[in-house]
């Protein structure tokens, strides 16, 4: 796994996506403040999600699949 692969990892983990059809992220700007003394890197996370109906079924079916497990 390289640097990309795990940054948008933890990208889809952080935000709850970890249901997305497909997610990327770009560097949008980058430029240094000099007041804070700070890099600043600006970037765009972008997720497409398939359709929230297919969601919610898969949903309902894991939620009664580990009901009867138990």
């Amino acid at each position: 796994m390289n640097n990309y692969n795990r940054v948008l990892d933890a990208l889809n983990g952080i935000f709850g996506y970890d249901d997305q059809v497909k997610s990327t992220f770009r560097k949008v700007r980058q430029f240094f403040d000099e007041r804070n003394n700070e890099e600043v890197v600006i970037i765009e996370y972008r997720v497409r999600r398939d359709d929230l109906s297919k969601r919610k079924l898969l949903r309902s079916i894991n939620h009664r699949a580990k009901h009867k497990a138990h």
